[in-house]
């Protein structure tokens, strides 16, 4: 069986519009100066954005899209025939729908005739198909807030087991109003517009933008590539839109994946949650984190994330990977920031100070819509 490497990334997001300007900016805000880089993102709504200007959503939609898969290629140092040997999976919550929107405002307007545009997304994967030159179809996958994880985990099988060379994973999630009025309509989101996942005070989640690529081959091409060393999906039936409290869905799908790797808890650098910031998520996975790690009697840091770009939905699994996998190979673990109280009963707090390291083994959680809990262990230790 192959091992699997992550070769190339590529990330546009609110932190900024490559990966190494998103790393210095992670290392950069803290406590003190959280508020001002909030202010920079939200404009007339509470809400990360991608700093670009664009003349349409279609324009940033596709040009956004082509500008991170062409990077990630060219950071994956891959030729033109093995460009064209990628097969193409796109993880997404939201897919097109900016631009269905955007065409449908021109209807109405009297400016077109169509009052749909697009039925379906094939055209998204007809894009990269074409950019790339790509001799196979591409795949969607679409689980909520895992589908970008769980595209990278089908892709790694593939690789694995020799039915595929290499994969093109792309995550992407862009502002429209119907997603954003879904989750108004849920009241799963922030008045106070302050990300404070896992802090008690938390009062919801924050939704961003972020379009982010991974590279999937089985050679690895650099010391500091990152393997994936196992992966592990689990369901929990509660809710459509809530996870149980008990949280024994999240804490069974993370113990598979270190069983599947043949680790422990010491064994990990840090475990990256997926902390959504809502009153019920929050809820559940510290209280799967603890069990987990009261069951087990050991202790490893505890990293998240979304207060740097917020919520990116389907798009989150590949942005997280690629915004925590090199920040480590630039040498540190980022802290969590806008963290001050725990939760009743909960002995584990977030790393509250970035940690310096060169290397590590990650176990990075999910937790999707309609149950969908996907557990990933990577690793760049020698």
């Amino acid at each position: 069986m192959n091992k699997v490497y992550i070769t190339g990334s590529s990330i546009i997001c609110a932190l900024g519009n490559n990966k190494e300007d998103s790393v210095k900016k992670i290392e950069q805000i803290n406590d003190t100066n959280y508020s001002n880089y909030l202010e920079e993102n939200y404009e007339d709504i509470k809400y990360y954005r991608i700093k670009k200007s664009f003349d349409s959503h279609k324009e940033k939609f596709y040009s956004i899209l082509k500008e991170v898969v062409l990077k990630a290629i060219e950071d994956a140092k891959l030729t033109q025939e093995e460009t064209q040997e990628l097969h193409v999976f796109l993880g997404s919550t939201s897919m097109s729908i900016s631009i269905v929107e955007e065409e449908h405002l021109k209807y109405k307007k009297n400016l077109s005739t169509d009052k749909i545009k697009h039925i379906g997304y094939g055209e998204i994967g007809n894009f990269i198909e074409n950019l790339i030159n790509s001799k196979y179809s591409s795949t969607i996958v679409q689980t909520a807030c895992t589908s970008s994880v769980n595209a990278i985990c089908y892709a790694n099988d593939l690789i694995k087991n020799n039915k595929i060379k290499r994969a093109l994973i792309i995550g992407f999630e862009f502002f429209n109003h119907t997603t954003y009025r879904g989750f108004e309509s849920l009241m799963l989101l922030s008045p106070s517009g302050e990300y404070k996942p896992f802090d008690i005070n938390s009062d919801g989640l924050i939704l961003g933008e972020a379009c982010s690529a991974v590279i999937l081959e089985s050679e690895k091409k650099d010391t500091s590539d990152f393997e994936i060393l196992s992966s592990n999906n689990s369901f929990d039936s509660y809710s459509v839109t809530s996870s149980n409290p008990n949280g024994e869905v999240s804490l069974s799908c993370m113990e598979q994946a270190l069983n599947k790797a043949n680790i422990s808890i010491q064994n990990l650098t840090c475990l990256k949650a997926h902390a959504t910031g809502s009153e019920n998520s929050n809820l559940s996975e510290v209280t799967a984190i603890d069990k987990l790690l009261k069951k087990h009697n050991q202790k490893t840091n505890v990293v998240i994330l979304k207060p740097y770009i917020g919520h990116t939905l389907g798009a989150c699994g590949t942005n997280e990977i690629v915004l925590l996998c090199e920040s480590i190979k630039n040498n540190f673990l980022p802290k969590t920031i806008n963290f001050y109280e725990k939760y009743n009963n909960i002995n584990f707090t977030p790393l509250l100070e970035n940690k310096y390291i060169n290397q590590a083994t990650i176990l990075f959680h999910f937790i999707g819509f309609g149950g969908s809990n996907t557990s990933i262990i990577l690793s760049n230790e020698k």
